[in-house]
């Protein structure tokens, strides 16, 4: 029986002292997780746009000319498209929130008149909820003081984090050199090469996801509006601009974009609601089977199981922006641990041990001549 050292006074300071420092640096990663959820959202922004900066300085422009150059460009095109979008889904918006009462009327008539029994209470029970709640929130809008404030705070806030990301992209690129060199210096000599290995994998990953993920975006938005509008819905680009936006949630994002297409094409007719729903099951085979193939070729590589508890965890964290961003981070995490395995599977000594163990659950002699012999 192996008799293992008595504990000193002084070890157990120590262990003590480490245990209460490890748990200080969670404390004080949750007290500060809005920052550190900023950081993460200028590194994703950063790596989305760092080839396009790399074919920049291949041009002969410096690093930051590059950055500048993409952040003159990217502005220009958001204020192109906000200039053509937004006045129109200005327009839709207003009418849909003022014929709100008509689709919620029509809903329950549609109920009312349905030939199924469960359709005919609990439709009709959940559109007079409905109902009851939007005419109570018209009746007590309470958009003075708290609220009022809450929505320009919001506004400001979001302002905020987007000018702040952009230059904590800024900056990132420009001293990456210099905090690469530094991490990097912290890791022995001998396996430098294998950290340096690393960070460019993770760095290529969470970049590829950023830049795809964006992508699925754009084009599930643009696709679903221009099916909306051949269909014939109304307010067919706020649909679609809304089936884009929650395509970047996961799992359930392209549930709410066709939920809602679907809710609006039910006050048409039945037939319309049909055409909406066969489209969107289409354009999520199309998705899945063309779209993430090709746009997320060089993206995470994520178990399914890996990426529901990165969600659950980042949910918990910090709400649906912690959702989304947990996916990036928790890629990282697998690339370390994947490597972390493969480098002891690797390792003569793990070798040598698990050959040893083997054979002694399976009394089997072992043959030590044929078992690399352990370094010291």
């Amino acid at each position: 029986m192996p008799v293992y050292p008595s504990m000193t006074p002084k070890h157990v300071m120590i262990n003590t002292a480490s245990v209460l420092f490890v748990i200080g640096l969670a404390w004080l990663a949750i007290q500060v997780r809005s920052i550190i959820l900023l950081l993460i959202l200028g590194i994703l922004f950063a790596a989305a746009i760092e080839p396009i900066v790399f074919r920049l300085r291949r041009q002969g422009l410096s690093r930051g000319q590059s950055i500048l150059a993409v952040y003159v460009s990217l502005i220009g095109s958001l204020a192109l498209i906000g200039y053509l979008v937004v006045p129109p889904l200005i327009t839709q918006g207003s009418a849909l929130i003022a014929e709100i009462p008509d689709i919620l009327l029509q809903l329950r008539n549609s109920a009312l008149t349905s030939p199924n029994d469960f359709i005919r209470t609990s439709g009709v029970r959940t559109m007079n909820r409905a109902i009851a709640a939007y005419a109570s929130l018209r009746a007590n809008p309470n958009i003075e003081g708290g609220t009022a404030l809450s929505f320009a705070t919001t506004v400001v806030g979001a302002i905020f984090t987007i000018v702040s990301t952009m230059i904590v992209a800024f900056y990132w690129m420009t001293e990456k050199s210099i905090i690469k060199r530094l991490v990097l210096g912290l890791v022995p000599l001998d396996k430098r090469d294998r950290a340096h290995t690393l960070w460019d994998d993770i760095e290529s990953r969470i970049g590829g996801w950023t830049r795809g993920q964006l992508t699925l975006c754009l084009v599930i938005g643009v696709m679903s509006a221009i099916a909306y509008w051949i269909i014939g819905l109304d307010f067919w680009l706020a649909l679609g601009i809304f089936a884009g936006v929650t395509e970047i949630i996961p799992f359930i994002g392209p549930f709410l974009g066709g939920a809602a297409a679907f809710t609006v094409a039910l006050t048409d007719s039945w037939q319309t609601a049909l055409i909406v729903v066969i489209f969107v099951l289409v354009l999520q085979q199309i998705e899945g089977a063309f779209l993430v193939p090709r746009v997320m070729r060089n993206a995470v590589g994520m178990t399914p199981l890996t990426v529901v508890l990165a969600v659950l965890v980042g949910g918990a964290v910090a709400g649906p922006l912690g959702s989304v961003l947990a996916i990036p981070v928790g890629a990282a995490v697998q690339v370390l641990i994947q490597d972390m395995l493969r480098n002891r599977e690797d390792d003569p000594d793990s070798v040598t041990r698990g050959t040893a163990l083997a054979a002694q659950r399976e009394s089997i002699p072992i043959d030590y001549a044929t078992v690399p012999a352990r370094r010291e």
